[in-house]
């Protein structure tokens, strides 16, 4: 580009100053300077930046304290965050430095030098405003095949259609922001654009709804649209990764349920980074480009017609066969360009998932994971949608599951009737376990893992309730195998190896002081006497032939009956016995039966 004669001019005069400076003495060049900075209205400090410019330099050592400053780093970064909040969404800066630093030195920031000092200072440490604007470096993303990630976005359409089926596009006057009445007005009219990319053949699919917003189900029904296997369309397949954004319709558990059954990991991006599905912003710009501009020129009457005409889009543009428009896909380290349907046929068998029967994907959207308490034997049951029977799972094993246990079981497409196990921890977090069924004898009814009788001997593995109890008793038996503890509890051994003081230190608690309370007399009635049964004479002379050590003879019999007419009472033995041996009569009167 050629120079302005001004300055061509100027270069000249700062080419002479140049030289006069080389030549003058060293009192002489202020003057020189001063005078050249009058001439053209500039400082001085504008003067020495020109002549830097052009390659001059004054030859003057640098000062000792070149790139230091007097100004303290802890008000400057105050300074730098005061106005980095106060940049807005649209990049306007709502708070500068004259600003800010008035607002910070009112609070006890301290500010040693001037503004445009100030300015200079965060300029060279990268914490002015302008640098602070500039987006992050980006971290380039690479995947390994075709369906290895999907990313998908919905967006809202410039297009609606009246009842009437006219077509309309909505003008940037009238979806102003200040004019919300217009677009209530056609809110049921609203037509959205769904689209999904594959990022690694960079295949665009598109499919527009019309709707008052994003919903749960236009989402799946757009994802299964893109995945199923059609002819008018090579792409097709479940991808391993689905990349979307935080909305509420990809957000519910609906739809992450049946993505997690289909075996889809799904990642929401960061809000508020658009960079992280670029690949997909992107296609919607094209879309509105490259389609959209042209319905101006030949409208269609409705959704239904919409759609028709942008799949004949779609795969002209993933074709690369749209009339004097190259659409193949251009990348840095890319041979040559390529078409994107062209790059997509690169897939590998393992890698192209077919989609399931579209009624058992519907099933999906519907169904969530289902309770089931796990059996004694350690399984659980679940009818499998693909098999449409029910199905036993062995769960012996996996932590925090145990008998009884209540777990929460939910289907998987791909596989052999596999399901996904979910167990809750103490710390109320889900963990996931994929089951396969269990083999049985469809004839006999056994399970094919069992044990066989006579012929091997199997345990279940110890559940958790197990393992905290075995932990336990080898806190109380230290050091003892799981037989010798069980050897010692049946003979009752003293745990903890008697070191636990269970009672004794009782005796030793200080009991507090209590108040005695007065009480009142309880009256009871005499006792009775207990009335004693006396003894036939058939056991009383039993027990006097144990005492006397012989048998009776009649004048003992003769004599204990009638001392005892009714009976000898079962305290006078002794007293019987004693008449016996001494031969004495016993006084009547003195021997009474206590009735």
């Amino acid at each position: 580009m050629a120079t302005a004669p001004l300055q061509i001019h100027i270069l000249n005069e700062l080419q002479a100053l140049a030289n006069n400076l080389d030549n003058a003495m060293h009192s002489q060049r202020g003057k020189l300077m001063d005078t050249f900075a009058t001439k053209f209205g500039w400082s001085k400090q504008k003067v020495y930046r020109q002549l830097s410019g052009i390659g001059w330099s004054s030859g003057r050592k640098a000062r000792a304290d070149k790139g230091t400053t007097s100004q303290c780093m802890d008000a400057l970064t105050d300074l730098s965050a005061v106005q980095r909040l106060g940049v807005r969404k649209n990049g306007k800066i709502t708070s500068q430095t004259p600003n800010a630093r008035s607002l910070l030195a009112s609070n006890g920031r301290d500010f040693a030098v001037s503004n445009a000092r100030l300015n200079v200072l965060l300029k060279e440490r990268g914490m002015d405003v302008n640098a602070q604007k500039q987006q992050s470096a980006c971290q380039p993303l690479r995947t390994l095949h075709p369906n290895h990630v999907h990313l998908v976005d919905p967006s809202l359409c410039l297009l609606y259609y009246d009842p009437q089926g006219n077509q309309h596009v909505i003008r940037d006057d009238e979806a102003y922001k200040n004019k919300p009445d217009f677009i209530e007005k056609i809110k049921k009219f609203k037509v959205w654009r769904y689209v999904l990319v594959d990022h690694f053949s960079s295949v665009v699919a598109v499919k527009y709804y019309r709707s008052h917003g994003e919903t749960q189900a236009n989402m799946y029904d757009f994802l299964l649209w893109c995945w199923q296997h059609t002819d008018s369309s090579p792409f097709h397949g479940v991808p391993f990764t689905l990349y979307w954004d935080k909305g509420s319709a990809n957000t519910a558990s609906a739809i992450k349920t049946a993505l997690h059954a289909l075996g889809v990991n799904a990642i929401e991006h960061e809000a508020g980074n658009p960079r992280a599905k670029g690949a997909v912003e992107q296609a919607n710009n094209l879309v509105e480009k490259l389609f959209e501009s042209r319905l101006r020129y030949e409208p269609v009457a409705d959704v239904d017609q919409l759609n028709d005409a942008v799949q004949g889009w779609m795969n002209a543009y993933n074709s690369n066969t749209i009339p004097h428009y190259d659409s193949r896909l251009k990348r840095r380290f890319m041979a040559e360009p390529r078409a994107r349907y062209e790059i997509w046929q690169i897939i590998r068998r393992e890698q192209l998932r077919l989609l399931p029967d579209e009624q058992v994907c519907r099933y999906l959207l519907t169904a969530e994971p289902v309770e089931r308490k796990v059996r004694a034997d350690l399984t659980v049951s679940f009818k499998h949608p693909v098999t449409k029977k029910q199905m036993w799972y062995d769960v012996a094993g996996i932590q925090d599951v145990y008998p009884k246990a209540i777990v929460k079981v939910g289907p998987l497409i791909y596989g052999d009737a596999e399901i996904i196990l979910y167990v809750e921890n103490y710390r109320g977090e889900d963990a996931e376990h994929i089951l396969q069924p269990m083999i049985g004898d469809e004839f006999s009814g056994f399970n094919m893992d069992a044990a066989v009788i006579g012929d091997e001997m199997k345990s279940q593995p110890d559940t958790i309730i197990e393992q905290a109890g075995k932990a336990a008793d080898q806190v109380a038996f230290p050091g003892k195998t799981e037989k010798e503890i069980k050897k010692l509890q049946r003979k009752n051994a003293v745990p903890f190896e008697g070191t636990i003081d269970a009672h004794s230190h009782l005796a030793n608690t200080n009991m507090p002081s209590y108040m005695q309370r007065p009480g009142s007399d309880l009256d009871v009635p005499n006792r009775m006497q207990v009335e004693v049964k006396p003894l036939t004479y058939i056991e009383a002379a039993k027990l006097l032939i144990q005492q006397l050590g012989r048998t009776l003879t009649p004048d003992d019999n003769q004599m204990m009956r009638e001392t005892y007419p009714d009976g000898v009472p079962p305290d006078e033995i002794e007293n019987l016995c004693e008449l016996i041996r001494t031969g004495q009569t016993p006084n009547k009167n003195s021997l009474q039966l206590v009735k």
